[in-house]
Protein backbone atom coordinates (compact mmCIF):
# COMPACT_ATOMS: atom_id res chain seq x y z
CA UNK A 1 0.00 0.00 0.00
CA UNK A 2 0.91 3.89 -0.73
CA UNK A 3 0.00 6.13 1.45
CA UNK A 4 0.64 10.55 1.30
CA UNK A 5 0.61 12.39 4.28
CA UNK A 6 0.65 16.19 4.25
CA UNK A 7 1.81 17.61 7.48
CA UNK A 8 3.12 20.43 9.39
CA UNK A 9 5.84 20.40 12.28
CA UNK A 10 3.81 23.18 14.26
CA UNK A 11 1.15 21.11 14.28
CA UNK A 12 1.18 18.37 17.38
CA UNK A 13 -1.48 15.94 15.31
CA UNK A 14 0.97 16.00 12.31
CA UNK A 15 3.36 14.94 15.13
CA UNK A 16 1.34 11.78 16.08
CA UNK A 17 0.61 11.01 12.13
CA UNK A 18 4.62 10.82 11.73
CA UNK A 19 4.95 8.53 14.24
CA UNK A 20 2.06 6.12 12.72
CA UNK A 21 4.06 6.75 9.38
CA UNK A 22 6.89 5.40 11.02
CA UNK A 23 5.23 2.39 12.91
CA UNK A 24 3.72 1.45 9.36
CA UNK A 25 7.22 1.49 7.63
CA UNK A 26 8.85 -0.31 10.05
CA UNK A 27 6.26 -3.21 10.05
CA UNK A 28 6.12 -3.37 6.14
CA UNK A 29 2.37 -2.30 5.75
CA UNK A 30 3.07 0.39 3.89
CA UNK A 31 5.44 3.05 2.02
CA UNK A 32 4.59 6.81 2.63
CA UNK A 33 5.91 9.83 1.25
CA UNK A 34 5.54 12.69 3.68
CA UNK A 35 4.68 15.99 2.07
CA UNK A 36 5.73 18.47 4.69
CA UNK A 37 3.69 22.35 4.12
CA UNK A 38 3.55 25.00 6.24
CA UNK A 39 0.02 25.09 7.30
CA UNK A 40 0.01 28.58 9.29
CA UNK A 41 2.25 31.43 6.89
CA UNK A 42 1.21 33.86 9.27
CA UNK A 43 3.81 33.23 12.13
CA UNK A 44 6.12 35.60 11.86
CA UNK A 45 9.91 34.91 10.59
CA UNK A 46 11.12 34.93 14.21
CA UNK A 47 8.11 32.83 15.81
CA UNK A 48 5.92 33.54 17.98
CA UNK A 49 5.74 33.09 21.69
CA UNK A 50 4.01 30.45 23.29
CA UNK A 51 1.78 32.27 26.05
CA UNK A 52 -2.19 33.26 26.63
CA UNK A 53 -4.15 31.55 24.25
CA UNK A 54 -2.21 29.79 22.35
CA UNK A 55 -0.39 27.87 25.05
CA UNK A 56 -3.84 27.29 26.21
CA UNK A 57 -4.99 25.65 22.68
CA UNK A 58 -1.58 23.57 22.40
CA UNK A 59 -2.35 22.35 25.89
CA UNK A 60 -5.76 21.41 24.46
CA UNK A 61 -4.72 19.63 21.65
CA UNK A 62 -1.96 17.62 23.73
CA UNK A 63 -4.16 16.71 25.96
CA UNK A 64 -7.04 15.47 23.20
CA UNK A 65 -4.09 13.31 21.24
CA UNK A 66 -3.15 11.87 24.66
CA UNK A 67 -6.56 10.03 24.36
CA UNK A 68 -6.08 8.81 21.15
CA UNK A 69 -3.30 6.94 21.52
CA UNK A 70 -3.13 2.63 20.77
CA UNK A 71 -2.22 0.58 23.47
CA UNK A 72 1.84 0.82 23.35
CA UNK A 73 1.61 4.42 21.88
CA UNK A 74 3.72 6.78 23.67
CA UNK A 75 3.48 10.49 22.81
CA UNK A 76 6.02 12.63 25.35
CA UNK A 77 5.19 16.20 23.65
CA UNK A 78 4.98 19.06 25.48
CA UNK A 79 3.98 22.49 24.25
CA UNK A 80 6.79 24.71 22.29
CA UNK A 81 8.04 28.23 23.96
CA UNK A 82 7.86 28.93 20.73
CA UNK A 83 5.71 28.52 17.31
CA UNK A 84 8.44 28.69 14.55
CA UNK A 85 8.07 29.71 10.88
CA UNK A 86 8.57 26.16 9.33
CA UNK A 87 9.56 27.73 6.17
CA UNK A 88 13.09 26.70 6.33
CA UNK A 89 12.17 23.55 7.93
CA UNK A 90 9.93 22.66 5.15
CA UNK A 91 12.39 23.77 2.75
CA UNK A 92 15.18 22.04 4.36
CA UNK A 93 13.01 18.69 4.35
CA UNK A 94 11.71 18.88 1.01
CA UNK A 95 15.40 18.50 -0.27
CA UNK A 96 16.20 15.40 1.15
CA UNK A 97 14.73 11.96 0.02
CA UNK A 98 13.91 7.93 1.55
CA UNK A 99 15.59 7.10 4.25
CA UNK A 100 16.70 10.12 5.35
CA UNK A 101 13.93 12.41 5.37
CA UNK A 102 12.40 9.77 7.20
CA UNK A 103 14.85 9.95 9.68
CA UNK A 104 15.25 13.81 9.47
CA UNK A 105 11.14 14.23 9.40
CA UNK A 106 11.40 12.35 12.90
CA UNK A 107 14.20 15.02 14.40
CA UNK A 108 12.49 18.18 12.91
CA UNK A 109 9.18 16.56 15.62
CA UNK A 110 11.22 15.69 18.09
CA UNK A 111 12.93 19.19 18.18
CA UNK A 112 10.47 21.30 18.68
CA UNK A 113 7.71 19.25 20.22
CA UNK A 114 10.13 16.86 22.91
CA UNK A 115 13.49 18.97 23.08
CA UNK A 116 11.73 22.54 22.66
CA UNK A 117 14.15 23.88 20.21
CA UNK A 118 13.28 26.46 17.47
CA UNK A 119 12.80 24.90 14.41
CA UNK A 120 12.50 28.04 12.44
CA UNK A 121 16.12 29.08 13.17
CA UNK A 122 18.36 28.40 10.76
CA UNK A 123 21.32 27.48 13.36
CA UNK A 124 19.16 24.85 15.37
CA UNK A 125 18.21 23.18 11.59
CA UNK A 126 22.01 23.17 10.70
CA UNK A 127 22.37 21.05 14.16
CA UNK A 128 20.02 19.11 12.42
CA UNK A 129 21.64 18.35 9.82
CA UNK A 130 18.59 19.77 7.80
CA UNK A 131 19.53 20.95 4.58
CA UNK A 132 19.29 24.93 4.26
CA UNK A 133 18.44 25.74 0.69
CA UNK A 134 15.72 28.28 -0.28
CA UNK A 135 12.05 27.77 -0.75
CA UNK A 136 12.52 24.18 -3.44
CA UNK A 137 10.00 23.57 -6.16
CA UNK A 138 9.19 20.14 -4.20
CA UNK A 139 7.75 22.38 -1.41
CA UNK A 140 6.35 24.41 -3.64
CA UNK A 141 4.54 21.53 -5.64
CA UNK A 142 3.42 20.06 -2.24
CA UNK A 143 2.10 23.30 -0.57
CA UNK A 144 0.11 23.85 -3.90
CA UNK A 145 -1.64 20.35 -4.18
CA UNK A 146 -2.15 20.42 -0.63
CA UNK A 147 -4.41 23.76 -1.41
CA UNK A 148 -5.99 22.47 -4.33
CA UNK A 149 -7.90 19.96 -2.03
CA UNK A 150 -10.96 20.71 -0.66
CA UNK A 151 -10.50 21.66 2.68
CA UNK A 152 -6.77 21.52 3.39
CA UNK A 153 -6.02 20.70 7.00
CA UNK A 154 -3.14 18.98 8.69
CA UNK A 155 -2.45 15.87 8.46
CA UNK A 156 -4.04 14.56 6.14
CA UNK A 157 -3.87 11.20 4.36
CA UNK A 158 -4.33 9.76 0.91
CA UNK A 159 -4.33 6.84 -0.10
CA UNK A 160 -3.61 5.21 -3.20
CA UNK A 161 -6.97 5.28 -4.74
CA UNK A 162 -7.74 8.96 -4.07
CA UNK A 163 -9.83 8.67 -0.21
CA UNK A 164 -8.51 11.55 1.56
CA UNK A 165 -8.90 11.69 5.39
CA UNK A 166 -8.18 14.69 7.49
CA UNK A 167 -7.23 15.52 10.70
CA UNK A 168 -8.89 13.40 13.42
CA UNK A 169 -10.05 10.96 11.03
CA UNK A 170 -6.27 10.74 9.27
CA UNK A 171 -5.19 9.89 12.75
CA UNK A 172 -7.59 7.33 13.13
CA UNK A 173 -7.44 5.29 9.66
CA UNK A 174 -3.65 5.30 10.46
CA UNK A 175 -4.06 3.60 13.70
CA UNK A 176 -6.30 1.42 11.94
CA UNK A 177 -3.49 0.55 9.58
CA UNK A 178 -1.00 0.00 12.29
CA UNK A 179 -2.36 -1.31 15.05
CA UNK A 180 -5.86 -2.37 13.99
CA UNK A 181 -8.37 -2.59 16.99
CA UNK A 182 -9.83 0.06 18.90
CA UNK A 183 -8.84 3.11 20.79
CA UNK A 184 -7.22 2.40 24.41
CA UNK A 185 -9.42 5.24 25.73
Amino acid sequence: MKLVVYGSFNCPYSLLASRRVDRLVELGVAGVEWRAVVHDPDVPIQGEPVVGELAALFDRELEEIRGLLRGGETYEASSPTVQPNTALAVAGFSAMTGDGADRLRARLFDALWVRDLDIGDAIVLRGLDCPAPALTPTAEQWRSEWLGFDRPVVPMLVLTDGTVSRGLGALKRLADFAFGGTTTQ
